[in-house]
């Protein structure tokens, strides 16, 4: 009887039906009850198994967004966007906001909303917020996004400034693009508005074996240039404040099948160098117009790739890079209240005081880029082949910028023969005397060559085979050699 009770409390759980009792009413046949037990059984394992897959399912991993539109005048918005994370490790799902009365993008509005991923994105590199158009007029869908917070599943903060329109102002004469890609910002970074000006000299080299075997030459114009695979640019923005610099390493070793990978870096600084002038104020935008366009055009090879862009008008700069060539941003440590932490003694050892008064370089590393690799010697790049990277694996930054700031982007020839710190050092060099732009990128173009080919000298291509290939390394690495340099006034 215990059994029966229990079994009709379970059965609808277990999909089982309870045995019918026999003439007596007390008595069950035993083939029925075997068949219950049977079931019963069955039904337990069921439910064990459902609980254990519950246990191993792939847990979602939740990143809460607090979308802030600006207190301007028509800053508010009828059309809705779409916002995505982009993180090391993948892209969250898109999200809609403002597509309801309730939570319309209205004037001054704060917005919270959650975003799930399958697994952990990583580190969040940008959120892509994309305004939606309007189907009927664009009238009242312009919008003044101000920033994006991020609060990971860590309880990480993450901000997102923006502080720029989307479409066409309702008051008329501001229009921005309908999509942006919005930079993380570091916490200690100054976000106050100073307007600077730019001005900027590049050189391109070619590797020593091109000049005698192939009679390469580097080709140094204002605003373009390039030698051997290495090519750059810069230029001023059509009708923004935007100033853009670029550099791109093409891969050498195309050449064994026909291809020159110099014109693949020559188209991508090209159509970077367009994309500027043409307006666009997204650096990772200007990356992807540049390598689609390659891509359109037919042009093959592969090739690094680091493009800036800095808002003149609020001394901000945005910077994307894509494999080992780089950029440095250099301060004055004078007009840095925090450069003390910078500092550098003869001895290697930070000092302060008057000790570092009579110590402190000139200029000091503020920031670097990240250099991107799948294996030593083995950068990410941009390419017409299908295990190319894709320019959303761009490591992405941005940084506030003051006059006096010295920007250095240089192709791996550059980087693998000079040390971050002799770059500094050769730079305070050359402002103690006033040199500009143009001196500067000569001088380090120099520098870097003469290192190439001094087989004792300690330099980070020495450092990093040495720890590579466990074994000790010496010397530089002769290679084509590209210096940008811009100096922020």
């Amino acid at each position: 009887m215990a059994a029966r009770r229990i079994a009709r409390l379970l059965g609808p759980f277990f999909d089982c039906q309870v045995p019918s009792t026999g003439t007596k009413g007390n008595t069950t046949s035993g083939a029925a009850l075997a068949a219950w037990s049977g079931a019963l059984a069955f039904g337990q394992r069921r439910a064990w198994l459902s609980q254990a897959a519950l246990q191993h399912a792939p847990a979602h991993h939740t990143y809460t967004l607090t979308i802030t539109t600006g207190n301007l005048r028509g800053a508010g918005s009828l059309a809705p966007a779409w916002l995505q994370l982009v993180g090391t490790h993948g892209k969250s799902e898109r999200i809609i906001v403002g597509e309801t009365e309730e939570d319309r993008l209205a004037r001054g509005s704060v917005r919270t909303v959650s975003v799930t991923a399958q697994e952990d994105l990583g580190q969040v590199r940008f959120v892509n917020v994309q305004r939606l158009g309007s189907s009927i007029s664009d009238a009242g869908t312009g919008w003044f996004l101000e920033h994006v917070v991020v609060r990971t599943p860590e309880r990480q903060r993450l901000y997102f400034p923006c502080h720029a329109w989307f479409g066409e102002a309702d008051c008329g004469g501001r229009r921005g693009p309908l999509e942006r890609n919005l930079l993380p910002v570091a916490p200690e970074d100054d976000l106050t508005a100073k307007p600077v000006q730019l001005s900027a000299s590049g050189v391109a080299v070619p590797h020593p074996d091109k000049v005698k075997h192939d009679g390469a030459k580097g080709v140094n114009r204002k605003g373009f240039g390039h030698g051997g695979e290495d090519a750059y640019f810069y230029c001023s923005g059509g009708n923004t404040a935007m100033f853009g610099l670029g550099v791109a390493d093409g891969v050498f070793m195309w050449r064994e099948l026909g291809i020159d990978s110099g014109d693949f870096s020559r188209a991508l600084m090209r159509l970077a160098r367009d994309s500027v002038l043409a307006g666009s104020v997204d650096v990772v935008r200007v990356m992807q117009d540049a390598a689609s366009g390659a891509l359109a055009a037919g042009v093959q090879g592969s090739s690094t790739a680091c493009v800036v862009l800095v808002n003149q008008e609020t001394g901000q700069l945005f910077a994307a890079n894509l494999g080992d060539s780089g950029c440095l941003l250099l301060r004055p440590a004078a007009n840095d209240p925090h450069a003390h932490a910078q500092v550098r003694s003869p001895c290697g050892t930070h000092a302060t005081g008057a000790a570092a008064a009579a110590t402190v370089p000139h200029y000091y590393v503020k920031f670097r880029t990240n250099q991107l690799e799948h294996d030593f010697g083995r950068p990410y790049q941009l390419g017409h082949h299908p295990a190319a990277d894709a320019v959303d694996r761009c490591d992405v930054a941005t940084q506030s910028v003051r006059p006096g700031d010295v920007l250095v982007l240089g192709t791996d020839g550059l980087y693998d023969n000079l040390s971050d710190v002799e770059i500094a050092d050769e730079v305070a060099a050359c402002r103690a005397k006033d040199f500009g732009p143009m001196v500067i990128a000569q001088r380090l173009a120099r520098m870097a060559f003469e290192a190439s080919y001094d087989k004792h000298r300690r330099t980070p291509y020495a450092a990093s085979a040495s720890e590579h290939f466990d074994m000790v390394y010496s010397g530089g690495k002769p290679d084509d050699i590209t210096v940008l340099c811009a100096v922020v006034e």
